[in-house]
């Protein structure tokens, strides 16, 4: 990894850093000690996966790189992401046939969400189309760059498209109220939501697309990697101008906004097995007035037809008890749970609410009108919660 370097020195940085706790938000925060010395990184996807993949989990200490998001600058190594690149006169017309979305007003500098379906409308990849002068970025988990990239080379015939899997782009996002004022320092400005904008960094001309996945204001930054490290000091460098937290945030703390924001994640709330209604985030991911495309037709007969036989939906828990992934969902009360109706796949803690937990769950059907009460194990007791829509704030076309 490009950053590994810049990782450690900011871990080993932490260990020398003396830090005023009293007055943190949770109850017992100022007595926490900073890890020492040594970044964290964690296995991304799927264990059978060809693609070897580590993700930079924490860089010394979750609570701070969370608070970075909520009050600073939060910069994120996203290595978990891939980018599949289109160029060619009929990229566009090509992935309006293949893909959920609306995609022919997308001019350069747009953005715009939708799926990769199977023909039996099962989910092959989540994406973020990225339109610039002269190509389309693809967006997508790093384990599905192979599978993204046949797929669209499958359904080429006579079309002048070309495509070519980007290893040289590297993907970073920052999020934070701070990011408006970074970007600025810079010499740039903030995208609109479904807008990307193009900055310049020393060498390195970067495409930034608008993506509020913590509920913060957030960019995904598309960078050449061979200049990766110094693009990424010079973040840091706008950050510490911008506001006084700016921070290299690891996943545990990107994960922990992101599902305090309501934000399901591919391969995580949902998957392979998944079809489009169920994944939370159909309205920003599917058009029903375009052409056709794989599996359109399943999608539409739910849509007109029925409803699915699950959905994503959000669990706000009462207090500090914390669900976790994998954890049955109970139709009934603590007294009589009931049979078991969904399952926890995400959860975490969310100061943003007083301290108590929330979770991202997939729910029957019947039981998942928000305002139902459910119940779901946490800390090792049966506990009533609430069910609430998801709050995604993705783009859309």
């Amino acid at each position: 990894m490009p950053l590994h370097e810049h990782h450690r020195q900011f871990a080993a940085s932490l260990a020398h850093t003396d830090i005023d706790r009293s007055g943190a938000d949770r109850p017992g925060a100022d007595r926490a000690e900073l890890a020492g010395g040594e970044p964290e990184y964690i296995h991304w996807g799927p264990d059978d996966s060809a693609v070897e993949t580590t993700v930079l989990a924490s860089v010394g200490s979750v609570e701070l790189e969370y608070a970075a998001i909520r009050r600073g600058v939060g910069l994120i190594d996203a290595s978990q992401r891939g980018v599949v690149q289109l160029s060619g006169a009929d990229r566009l017309d090509l992935l309006g046939c293949l893909l959920t979305q609306e995609l022919k007003h997308l001019r350069p500098g747009h953005v715009a969400s939708a799926f990769l379906l199977q023909r039996t409308g099962r989910i092959i990849a989540d994406l973020l189309v990225v339109a610039k002068d002269d190509m389309i970025l693809l967006d997508c988990d790093r384990c599905d760059v192979d599978q993204v990239a046949a797929a669209v080379e499958a359904v080429i015939f006579a079309e002048d498209v070309q495509v070519q899997i980007a290893p040289e782009c590297s993907v970073v996002e920052v999020h934070g109220p701070g990011l408006s004022a970074l970007l600025k320092s810079a010499g740039g400005s903030l995208p609109q939501v479904g807008e990307s904008k193009l900055i310049t960094f020393g060498e390195a001309l970067c495409a930034i697309a608008r993506l509020d996945t913590t509920s913060e204001t957030g960019v995904r930054m598309y960078v050449p990697t061979g200049l990766l490290p110094a693009v990424w000091q010079q973040l840091h460098d706008h950050g510490r101008k911008a506001c006084e937290a700016c921070r290299t945030v690891g996943w545990f703390a990107f994960n922990m906004a992101r599902v305090e924001a309501g934000t399901p994640w591919w391969n995580i709330d949902f998957g392979s097995t998944s079809l489009p209604h169920e994944t939370g985030v159909l309205d920003s991911r599917v058009s029903f007035t375009k052409g056709c495309y794989p599996g359109q037709e399943v999608v539409a007969r739910m849509q007109n037809l029925g409803h699915p036989k699950q959905v994503a939906r959000m669990l706000s828990m009462p207090d500090t008890r914390l669900p976790i992934a994998g954890g049955q969902v109970f139709a009934g009360n603590e007294s009589s749970p009931g049979d078991p109706i969904g399952a926890v796949t995400s959860s975490a803690p969310a100061p943003l609410r007083g301290g108590s937990t929330v979770a991202i769950a997939t729910i029957r059907w019947a039981s998942a009108l928000p305002g139902t009460v459910v119940s779901v194990v946490a800390d090792g007791e049966l506990v009533p919660v609430e069910v609430r829509e998801l709050m995604s704030e993705e783009p859309q076309s």
